[in-house]
């Protein structure tokens, strides 16, 4: 009996009628058409959007009547967010990470009224034209408190609002209890976030290490995947 001679993929695709030119054509425009859309930007100048985000990050923090550091960590973890979110096609989620008291939460706050000042002056682009903007801030164990509620209506809006901040990643308990059923709300959160790509921002104090034991490889792996992370190098600035 001849041995079966492998095929070359030249020949597979011929098989088909399909050439590999052909091939390389059609990824090329899928990847256009998906560009077409970004997912969440700032559509400002780099030095514009800049200098808009240090202005509100400083406000953020005399509204809590705090003491605005201008020091060289501030002024580079807010280069990095801009250099993010300036960019053509950003990708869809971004993590904040550093230790407690260092301005991850104010930063994240500053960026969501950066976008809605923005919005209102069609300075801010998502998902093409066909876009009612809608954000929404809160904390990793008020989407657990949600779950043992049961508010679903509260929770379909976490999973389908356009743009959102969980704060404290970490903080929350890693199971909870909804009539006796276990639950892990902020895992399956990240999740559904992940399949729809729709813009995530996340603050947390963990380590990569941390994140493994809490949420497992298959979050981890989606974070890694989608989110740009942002290390804020600086001290606590609570006195």
């Amino acid at each position: 009996m001849r041995k079966q001679e492998s095929q070359s993929l030249s020949d597979i695709l011929g098989e088909f009628g399909i050439t590999e030119t052909e091939l390389t054509d059609q990824v090329a425009a899928v990847k256009a058409m998906h560009k077409m859309a970004p997912c969440f930007r700032f559509n400002l100048p780099p030095r514009d959007a800049y200098l808009m985000l240090y202005k509100l990050y400083q406000e953020e923090v005399l509204e809590r009547y705090g003491d605005f550091i201008s020091d060289d960590n501030t002024k580079e973890v807010v280069a990095k967010v801009i250099q993010h979110l300036t960019q053509p096609y950003p990708q869809s989620g971004m993590m904040l990470c550093g230790v407690p008291g260092n301005g991850k939460t104010t930063l994240a706050k500053a960026i969501l009224k950066m976008a809605r000042q923005l919005n209102s002056k069609r300075g801010f682009d998502y998902m093409g034209e066909y876009f009612e903007f809608g954000w929404r801030f809160i904390t990793a164990t008020e989407v657990c408190e949600y779950y043992k509620n049961q508010e679903d209506s509260q929770i379909l809006k976490l999973k389908n609002i356009p743009l959102l901040v969980i704060d404290d990643l970490g903080e929350e308990p890693c199971e909870v209890l909804s009539f006796g059923t276990p639950a892990h709300p902020v895992r399956r959160l990240i999740e559904k976030r992940y399949e729809t790509l729709s813009f995530t921002i996340i603050t947390t104090n963990l380590v990569s290490d941390d994140l493994f034991k809490q949420y497992g490889w298959r979050v981890v792996d989606r974070i890694q995947e989608i989110y740009t992370k942002i290390i804020h190098p600086g001290k606590s600035y609570r006195k």
